[in-house]
């Protein structure tokens, strides 16, 4: 320590502790937090295009669902080195009012995918070319093989528990005989 101080040694219980708790929040982190991605134009008449790319194992789902605040058409593609597959390019105009649009795409065998989201710049006249949107990209996976990180960080967090249990029962009682 600074100062010629002295501090005691970090206990094996705390380690396991400490990384198992660690270990658990990041798995939840992991699943929980879905950002979604904003498909904004900045200049008028300015086509908007995201790409995003994901692993996909047999039978894993990629979901995305988009929320269309402005703007007239939208493309959403999957790029894989299978070729291109359209989905359902949307016309909002024809939609019948309809802002919210959801897409479901199983992998047939492992892929390593890339999702394009377009926004076509020459129908956004009427809306003053801008353009707000905003979409989630979802995968959900067929074999479970993400959780693994939930018992791993439970048998440390359990075993660094177990540790301190058995630390604190070895160490001497100090008493006052009177």
């Amino acid at each position: 320590m600074a100062g010629g101080g002295t501090s005691e040694a970090m206990k094996v219980s705390d380690v396991f502790i400490l990384l198992g708790i660690s270990i658990l929040m990041a798995g939840f982190l992991m699943h929980a937090w879905v950002e979604p991605v904003p498909l904004v134009n900045e200049e008028p008449g300015e086509g908007v295009k995201v790409e995003k790319s994901a692993m996909l194992f047999k039978n894993d789902k990629l979901l995305i669902d988009i929320s269309v605040e402005k703007g007239q058409s939208l493309t959403v593609m999957i790029d894989s080195k299978l070729g291109m597959e359209e989905l359902l390019p949307v016309d909002i105009a024809n939609s019948n009012g309809k802002t919210d649009f959801s897409y479901e795409f199983t992998a047939e065998e492992r892929i390593d995918a890339v999702i394009f989201i377009e926004l076509d710049p020459s129908s956004f006249e009427g809306e003053g070319g801008l353009v707000e949107a905003e979409a989630i990209i979802n995968v959900q996976r067929s074999l479970l093989y993400d959780f693994i990180v939930y018992p791993i960080g439970a048998l440390l967090l359990s075993f660094g528990l177990y540790k301190r249990k058995e630390e604190q029962s070895h160490e001497p009682i100090d008493a006052e005989i009177n």
